[in-house]
């Protein structure tokens, strides 16, 4: 089985796109692979697609991020061709998170997103491969099954990924989330807002003094998930710790 590690590209809230290329870098030891994000955490960011353009132009494969939150039908169609016309195959479909104000929330969901990814990808006779994400607390819903990949969740726990799995009876790739917790108050933050998230036993304390045991923690993980054969991937959200993360995991990973 091909395991395949996506990392999360941190996204720049200024005008500056030097920090994308020098992530692409700093992850290139183990993977060229990264998830170009679109506006996360419902904060203004520079757009998605630039990142994706600048990411490729650094030589990375991207998976780019389209947000429901934000998008009508037209505003989703033009970036689908920009991302299409940048050579980027790979799109992961998000409702995004909620705004501040209700009423900037667009009007599309996931599924008609989905659905209108799908349409345009056969008007224009082209490759366009779509994941979508299903939280492990609930089951996975019909419609998600005409994805072409499922991501799930950050998580510390190859059980619980394990009892996914055996439960949805899903065919289609699945890539399982690993966070690289970057302080306590991070890591109780992550584990308050994700469901059945528990972090190792000692891990919030450990990182009051340093931030390896977070670093550790995620590639043990990832290890742990590919030794365990029961995911065809990662996402790895290592934000500020994606060059320490690197350089720790891809002589384990080789």
């Amino acid at each position: 089985m091909t395991f395949d590690v996506v990392a999360e590209i941190d996204v720049p809230h200024r005008p500056d796109l030097e920090p994308v290329r020098r992530q692409v870098a700093d992850l290139a030891p183990l993977t060229d692979h990264v998830l170009a994000p679109d506006n996360p955490t419902a904060r203004p960011a520079v757009s998605g697609i630039a990142v994706a353009a600048v990411a490729r132009q650094a030589g990375a494969r991207v998976t780019a991020v389209l947000n429901a939150r934000d998008r009508n039908r037209l505003g989703l169609h033009r970036d689908l061709l920009g991302l299409l016309a940048l050579g980027v195959r790979d799109v992961l479909l998000l409702r995004g998170d909620p705004p501040e104000d209700d009423d900037e929330d667009g009007p599309l969901g996931v599924r008609a997103m989905l659905d209108q990814a799908r349409a345009l990808a056969d008007e224009h006779e082209v490759e366009l491969r779509v994941g979508v994400v299903a939280a492990m607390d609930r089951p996975l819903a019909r419609w998600k099954r005409g994805a072409d990949a499922i991501w799930l969740p950050p998580s510390f726990s190859v059980a619980a990924v394990e009892r996914w799995r055996e439960r949805a009876e899903v065919g289609l790739p699945v890539r399982a989330g690993v966070i690289v917790p970057t302080g306590p108050r991070m890591a109780e933050g992550v584990a308050s807002s994700i469901p059945d998230l528990e972090l190792p036993e000692g891990l919030a304390d450990a990182l009051h003094d340093d931030p390896d045991p977070g670093v550790a923690a995620a590639c043990e993980q990832v290890l742990a998930l590919r030794a365990a054969g029961v995911v065809d991937g990662v996402h790895l959200v290592a934000v500020s710790r994606a060059a320490r993360t690197a350089r720790r995991l891809a002589p384990r990973l080789a």
